[in-house]
């Protein structure tokens, strides 16, 4: 789990007037159409999010087209390299951290972390869970477990465990079979969005990694 400030440990979805309203369930089947084909790593895919996502840092919360743009558009823009000082930097959060600042250290956390698995020894089943390598006392903002490791399962989960929206007719999530007690939450009913703030873009980051 992210570790959060504590005054800002959970972020609100928010529903204001003007700007268009997407349901959690047009959000969830959009980034669904995006992904179908997508070949790039899911490492390739987190640094381009993160690019285009710091043209946006100084709003506060970002309307919900242009949230779900960011997500769509990091399946097919250019990827930036990789920064290697990720790798031992601090990306700890804590008290006094922005908003902003707790998403970017997220993502930057977990592209350390596909860098770290990526060039570690080979994985046998890795969507049964796996942590990442680290480097000894390197400090990031994750945990260090991983379930999804392609860009489909990635956001499918992300979207799924974070604003939900998903119906079981279509046939893409089957429930499993027995009592389940989820890691997190997830949101049943069909809802209107008009904004996200970037704590609830984190939590799309989280679930990625650790929804199943």
């Amino acid at each position: 789990m992210v570790h959060l400030p504590q005054e800002i440990e959970k972020g609100t979805r928010m529903l204001v007037a003007g700007g268009a309203v997407l349901t959690n369930e047009e959000f969830y089947e959009s980034v669904g159409r995006a992904v179908q084909g997508v070949e790039r790593s899911l490492e390739e895919y987190l640094r381009t999010l993160w690019h285009l996502a710091t043209a946006e840092r100084t709003r506060p919360d970002l309307p919900a087209e242009v949230a779900l743009s960011l997500l769509v558009n990091a399946t097919t823009a250019p990827a930036p390299d990789f920064d290697p000082s990720w790798r031992t930097a601090d990306l700890s959060v804590g008290e006094g951290t922005g908003e902003f600042e707790v998403w970017e250290r997220v993502i930057q956390s977990q592209v350390a972390d596909l860098h770290d698995l990526a060039e570690g020894p080979e994985l046998y089943y890795p969507e049964l869970g796996v942590d990442a390598p680290r480097p000894q006392d390197c400090k990031r903002a994750t945990a260090p477990r991983w379930y999804n490791h392609r860009v489909a399962s990635y956001l499918e989960c992300a979207i799924a465990g974070a604003l939900g929206g998903w119906a079981q007719e279509p046939g893409t999530r089957v429930p499993v079979t027995g009592p389940v007690v989820p890691l997190y939450p997830e949101p049943e009913e069909v809802a209107g969005m008009t904004v996200l703030s970037w704590l609830d873009l984190t939590e799309v980051l989280v679930c990625g990694q650790e929804y199943e």
